[in-house]
């Protein structure tokens, strides 16, 4: 049986689908026509051979019934639907079924020929028949060879009776003809076979091409889909982020304004002569003021580290300065819970932004000086491998293991259940992680629970070392007598300004307005300028200085107390030669800005 395996044709595999089966039969379905009507030609051309030849009228009614036969199969195939059609794969079995029976008709009646009408007697009919039924089969050869199972109806049906008929006969040629015939028959299944395997073998391949292409169609419809909706996405996004540029714009300004002026008010009320229970109610209002400008800045900062609004501008700079800096303004703080903060002098200049490794450090320290409750903080910076490595040391609670990266998040806090405000809001770490990463520097703890923490801060060093500027010592008469024109559209820190600057002895006139400025120079000429940035009627602070410069005729000092803290406001105030300082201000941060002022000024 193994044997004979191969006439069952090609093994079926995955690929032998419906689909496939349809494209087969479609190869077929073309020459079907054509080849019944080729047969009945055949059929007739064999019919006046044999009466011509051999005056023999009977092949005429076999020849009658061919055409019938052949003229019925063309009816039947124009009814079947088409196998290429939309609804092929569907009909390929039924398909394949009536072509089977199609075929057996059309081969049984050309079997039938050698049957009836080969006469030993007279051998010109052998020759006629077997000259035929040769043609004929290799002919099904070119019309079958798609569809084993079709070829081998065809011609076991039609070379089968031909042997049958030369073995009747009992003559040893004829045997050795029937024998030949035999042989001729294997040969051509053989050889169709091998066809059908390679038209199925090239049908896949094709399928498998057009299957390939209308992926990559697909596929390319829909990147082309997915890029429209990245592109709405991203003018969406585009769209949000400058509308959330906008609001911390806006918040910056207006939610600063009133902490700006509370901060003023507490300043001068410091200096009114208050008596103990007021002082203490006065130490508390202050430092419910300083939380909420913290958690104010806070945000704006996280969200600006968030939303990729910090671009860095990196250059070489002192760390000596800025530490002294920080000293200075976290000492009060450190001292109020009885810890000794200290600092390291240092002559490493790093190359980096100065005012976002300023903004890294401020927060390491206040995290440190927050969960630190006995023994102290420390600033200091090594070098190491060509890169200076600033350390910030505690020897607070510590941080244990598993949560050195959950710490980075927002909105994190170690030791904070209760959510007391005061401890901050847990962004700090949050805001240091960004604003390294927008560096592309790291930063990098190591803690022991119970003991104390160190971050270290790692930056690039610098080529040249920057020039450090004197400190000025403070004197508490230093403003006595200098005149300050103060322009801002708020009428609480106008009154604020106002009051505080009475207090130190300077001669201060505000305004609402660059107009008012304008009028007020006819009977004062001021030492110093501070504007806010954003002023009535869509004036700027930046313009108003400009007016009276050009009013007064010279390079008067000034300054932009601002709650726009976007870094557009920077660079204009820089390029105008203007310093600025971010609402709300501290009063003695006032001062010393002023004090600086009047010194540069003495210098000009």
């Amino acid at each position: 049986m193994k044997a004979l395996a191969w006439l069952r044709g090609p093994a079926l595999s995955p690929a032998d689908t419906p689909r496939l089966l349809a494209a087969q039969l479609a190869l077929l379905d073309g020459n079907v026509g054509t080849s019944l009507r080729a047969s009945t030609l055949a059929a007739w051309l064999t019919a006046g051979a044999f009466w011509f030849t051999l005056d023999d009228s009977r092949v005429v009614w076999w020849a009658v019934w061919a055409t019938l036969l052949c003229a019925a199969g063309c009816f039947v195939h124009r009814r079947l639907p088409r196998p290429e059609g939309p609804d092929g794969e569907a009909t390929a079995g039924h398909y394949l079924r009536v072509m089977g029976w199609v075929c057996l008709g059309f081969g049984g009646t050309w079997g039938a020929l050698p049957l009836l009408f080969i006469d030993p007697a007279r051998p010109a009919s052998l020759h006629i028949v077997v000259g035929v039924m040769a043609g004929l089969s290799s002919a099904g050869l070119l019309v079958f060879a798609p569809v084993w199972r079709l070829a081998q109806r065809f011609w076991l049906s039609c070379m089968l009776p031909l042997v049958v008929a030369l073995l009747r006969l009992q003559d040893p040629v004829m045997t050795s003809l029937a024998i030949g015939g035999v042989l001729y028959l294997v040969a051509m299944a053989l050889y169709a076979r091998q066809t059908g395997v390679a038209v199925k073998r090239a049908l896949a391949l094709r399928m498998d091409n057009e299957d390939l292409v209308r992926r990559l169609r697909e596929q390319t419809q829909q990147a082309q889909a997915a890029r429209a909706q990245a592109e709405q996405a991203q003018q969406t996004a585009e769209e949000a982020d400058r509308a959330k540029t906008l609001f911390l714009a806006s918040a910056s300004h207006d939610l600063r304004q009133p902490l700006h002026a509370a901060g003023l008010f507490l300043g001068s009320l410091a200096r009114s002569g208050l008596n103990a229970r007021q002082a203490v109610l006065l130490e508390h209002a202050k430092a419910s003021n300083t939380a909420a400008s913290e958690m104010l800045n806070t945000l704006l900062d996280f969200s600006k580290v968030a939303t990729g609004m910090v671009q860095p501008q990196p250059h070489s700079f002192a760390l000596q300065t800025l530490f002294h800096k920080l000293e200075r303004e976290l000492a009060p703080w450190a001292a109020d819970k009885g810890l000794n903060l200290r600092m390291r002098d240092t002559p490493l200049t790093p190359f980096a932004d100065p005012g976002l490794v300023e903004l890294i450090l401020r927060n390491l320290m206040l995290n440190a000086i927050r969960y630190t409750e006995r023994g102290g903080v420390l600033l200091a910076c090594r070098q190491r491998a060509g890169r200076a490595v600033i350390e910030v040391w505690d020897t607070g609670i510590g941080i244990p293991p598993e949560s050195h990266q959950r710490i980075f998040q927002a909105f994190r806090q170690l030791d904070n259940p209760q959510r007391d405000r005061r401890n901050g809001l847990g962004l700090g770490l949050a805001i240091v992680q960004g604003l390294a990463k927008a560096m592309a520097v790291s930063v990098t703890l190591v803690s022991c629970p119970g003991r104390g923490t160190v971050f270290r801060l790692d930056l690039p060093l610098g080529l040249t070392p920057p020039s450090v500027a004197p400190v000025l010592p403070a004197s508490p008469d230093d403003l006595l007598g200098l005149r300050v024109l103060l322009i801002d559209d708020d009428d609480s820190v106008r009154l604020a300004m106002h009051d505080l600057m009475g207090i130190w002895g300077v001669q201060c006139v505000v305004v609402a307005s660059s107009e008012e400025a304008l009028q007020c120079l006819s009977h004062f000429e001021p030492d110093v300028v501070l504007a806010d940035y954003r002023l009535h009627r869509a004036q700027t602070g930046v313009q108003a200085v400009a007016a009276i410069r050009a009013r007064l005729g010279r390079e008067v000092p000034a300054a932009l107390v601002t709650g726009d803290t976007a870094a557009e406001r920077l660079q204009e105030a820089q390029t105008q030669g203007l310093a600025v300082l971010h609402k709300p201000v501290p009063a003695a941060l006032l001062h010393s800005l002023l004090r600086d002022l009047r010194q540069g000024a003495r210098e000009a």
